[in-house]
């Protein structure tokens, strides 16, 4: 029973490692593409559709994890705006799992996808009712810089409860530390 359990984890952490490395590679991947969220409304379902660029950094260290970076565009936003997050991952018994790095973000995860070395696709679930569907394909090089500058920006804030509201985005800005909620006075 002890050899069949040991059997059992060692083949879980193999097919962890294998996801993670399809997800990262050795010096971090970026994917790009499209992610739709539908919701149910008042008026029946609804949706918003954002462009998003999202790259996967593994730790050298422990194989079936990592930080990450995310930026997305609201396809419909005339102003252009876009969001810009930070993450840590892993990879556990099949499942991703992504921490965002405000803390009143819940995790994402995914558990239901397709995943090669060209195309990464399928569904996320961020704990609220919505239907969160991607469909990413392996870029070779985006400039990161533009987001990482410390001009502010917006970041949506995510409910804490599961709930169809969707908060207002709050000013925030990037800091060595990470993301820092700006005063009131200069949010405004």
């Amino acid at each position: 029973m002890i050899m069949l359990a040991m059997l059992a984890f060692t083949f879980t952490s193999c097919e962890d490692e294998e996801i993670a490395q399809n997800l990262a590679g050795n010096d971090g991947r970026i994917w790009s593409g499209y992610i739709s969220r539908y919701y149910s409304d008042r008026y029946g379902w609804s949706g918003d559709h954002y462009r998003t660029v999202i790259e996967f950094v593994g730790d050298p260290w422990h194989w079936t994890k990592g930080t990450g970076y995310e930026v997305d565009y609201d396809t419909s936003d005339p102003y252009k705006r876009y969001w810009y997050s930070e993450f840590d991952w892993r990879v556990d018994n099949g499942v991703i799992t992504l921490f965002y790095a405000d803390t009143g973000y819940k995790p994402v995860k995914i558990y239901d996808y397709r995943l090669n070395n060209n195309y990464f696709e399928g569904f996320m679930d961020d704990g609220t009712y919505d239907q969160i569907e991607f469909r990413l394909r392996l870029t070779e090089d985006f400039d990161w810089n533009r987001y990482n500058s410390h001009y502010p920006y917006y970041a949506p804030r995510k409910s804490a409860s599961a709930s169809n509201d969707a908060p207002a985005p709050q000013k925030v800005r990037f800091a060595n530390k990470g993301v820092e909620k700006m005063p009131k006075q200069a949010a405004e």
